[in-house]
């Protein structure tokens, strides 16, 4: 049985996710031409984003008729596909949202895994925070989905002491990241596992009151695969963000949008 608080961030999330229009979608990548906007091993970054077509490794595509491989490489430099979705932004721009589509396998090997975050900027254009999905296939065969705020670069073994889903059928799903005002001001963000049909599986929502909107927390940053260890790597369509404007007149008060920083600057916790 969900919590109350869990509930309300469910509808809370439900909410922010509904009422965004395609004008407001200011990057996506469906990989259907190229991986731009994505960096790799071959531009500067880690790890590699591959282009492939549908069908590859008996995996169709989310949507269309391409998607991505992820991996991480391995070595001293584990880490994995960067990117900037289309630019940094120092300024609160409205409530948005950061949504992936992963084929997530339940016939992996025990301890492989990846981890995703996306980060959000302080209002001086540094790095304020990263929100991060796990998923672990576990020591007991269990291919478990939770959420945090750091990653160690390794899978997560541990997820199932903490709030969990555990994914007991391979396909595609859709990890959210939902930005928002937490009522009080401050910034909450709510993970959001959704199937194929779109329905909610699982919410980890991670709010610091410290982290008030437009005073210290600005919008978005960086999307980022800190981890991949999958054997053939992770297959990955429609990587999207998505913003809900608001009102001219509150959006000029808070400010332009913020400078894009270089992939150098990052900031990893």
């Amino acid at each position: 049985m969900k919590s109350a608080a869990t509930a309300c961030a469910v509808m809370v999330a439900l909410a922010t996710v509904s009422t965004a229009t395609a004008s407001d979608v200011v990057f996506n990548q469906n990989f259907e031409s190229n991986t731009d906007g994505w960096f790799d091993s071959s531009n500067g970054w880690h790890g590699t984003v591959t282009r492939v077509a549908s069908g590859t490794a008996g995996i169709n595509s989310a949507s269309g008729s391409h998607h991505a491989i992820f991996t991480d490489q391995g070595g001293a430099s584990t880490t994995g596909g960067f990117t900037r979705f289309d630019g940094f932004r120092s300024s609160w721009p409205g409530s948005y949202t950061a949504s992936v589509d992963v084929y997530l396998d339940t016939s992996w090997s025990a301890g492989s895994g990846f981890d995703y975050s996306v980060a959000s900027s302080r209002t001086n254009g540094d790095h304020l925070r990263d929100f991060i999905f796990h998923v672990a296939m576990d020591m007991n065969g269990a291919l478990r989905v939770g959420g945090s705020n750091n990653s160690n670069f390794a899978t997560q073994m541990n997820l199932a002491n903490n709030n969990n889903f555990e994914v007991t059928e391979s396909g595609w799903y859709t990890m959210q990241h939902v930005f928002r005002d937490a009522g009080d001001g401050s910034l909450a963000v709510d993970l959001v596992l959704r199937d194929a049909m779109g329905d909610i599986l699982f919410v980890e929502t991670r709010n610091n009151p410290a982290d008030l909107i437009g005073t210290l927390a600005g919008g978005n940053r960086y999307g980022w695969f800190t981890h991949v260890s999958i054997g053939g790597g992770l297959h990955v369509d429609n990587v999207t963000l998505t913003i809900v404007p608001l009102p001219p007149a509150v959006f000029a008060g808070l400010g332009m949008v913020g400078a894009i920083a270089g992939v150098r600057a990052i900031r990893r916790r």
